[in-house]
């Protein structure tokens, strides 16, 4: 058995070299053998009869070693160094700097920010009723809320949602609780299916202008987004010639460079298209007919799409989404 040297711990104590630490029998620590192990003999597992700790000393009672020497270096993944996200640089100074509440604007009114996605900050949009009597429900039911459950959600959950869609959804999909992944909100579903779908120098679809997350995302794994342009004069509907026009762009690069492989859809460029409706930035929501061309469009060229309807059920009267 041999220990490893020099390691400076958490508590700031380091862990001296086994030639340094002799044991209780005077034999280096690196060099520990038990009554029934010896060079000519197979390891026994029979624990030692005195079996000895690897010995520790406080930094203090240690002046020869340089801070330099208690010190490493702990070096970053590429997929961290790969991550940023703009937008906090981008909201965070209006949060804090722009926006003013009743007194100081003087006139008796709270200046709401436009510049977060989430309308239930300022309290206006309250929780649903059903919601939180659901959670209190669970919190307070024994063997519920302080459980594991499977990965990928309950199945009463995985089941009513797969009931949701698929009356939503009828004449296109019956789908079923097994089909159904219950995410850590849409940004951690967005996580999950992009890393499922993306590999380096692989491509993303998403639309411009649109939310920045699908970027990051994107780019944390080494691959590349592409912008296909949204059409103000149409509504900030998707420009389909233009999102397929790129599609067809990125193929024929990537058959460039691989003229020497087999072309594939295991090795395609493009990886799928990313659709955000209703629309962040823009507000849009996009006609049936509309959603069917967009459908259309990834039918001709095999491609999924990732789907971002977080603002979905935010309706208002009688309206449905």
């Amino acid at each position: 058995m041999t220990t490893m040297a020099s390691e400076t711990n958490f508590d700031g104590a380091v862990m001296l070299s086994p030639d340094l630490v002799p044991n209780t029998e005077g034999k280096p620590i690196g060099d520990l053998v038990t009554p029934s192990t010896s060079a000519t003999s197979s390891p026994s597992l029979t624990p030692p009869l005195s079996p000895v700790s690897p010995t520790f000393v406080s930094l203090s009672a240690s002046p020869t070693l340089t801070e330099k020497e208690n010190s490493w270096f702990v070096p970053a993944s590429k997929k961290s160094l790969r991550t940023h996200n703009p937008i906090r640089s981008i909201v965070d100074p209006i949060m804090t700097r722009s926006i003013k509440d009743a007194n100081q604007c003087g006139d008796g009114k709270d200046q709401i920010s436009l510049a977060l996605g989430d309308p239930t900050t300022y309290g206006i949009i309250k929780p649903c009723p059903a919601v939180v009597s659901a959670i209190t429900k669970a919190m307070q039911s024994p063997g519920i809320a302080a459980g594991y459950v499977n990965a990928c959600g309950t199945h009463e959950a995985r089941a009513a949602i797969a009931s949701y869609h698929s009356k939503q959804s009828s004449e296109i999909i019956n789908v079923i609780p097994e089909d159904i992944i219950v995410a850590n909100g849409a940004s951690g579903a967005l996580e999950l299916a992009l890393t499922a779908l993306l590999d380096e120098d692989s491509v993303l679809l998403v639309p411009r202008p649109g939310f920045p997350l699908y970027q990051v995302i994107a780019e944390s794994h080494g691959a590349r987004v592409v912008h296909y342009d949204l059409l103000p004069q149409s509504g900030w509907e998707c420009d389909l010639n233009h999102m397929e026009s790129i599609i067809l762009h990125e193929e024929e690069e990537a058959m460039r460079k691989n003229c020497e492989k087999k072309y594939d859809a295991k090795n395609r460029a493009v990886r799928a298209i990313l659709i955000n409706n209703p629309s962040n930035p823009t507000g849009a929501v996009y006609s049936e007919s509309h959603l069917m061309d967009i459908i259309r469009v990834a039918a001709r060229h095999r491609l999924p799409i990732i789907s971002d309807e977080i603002y979905g059920d935010m309706t208002f009267a009688n309206n449905l989404f």
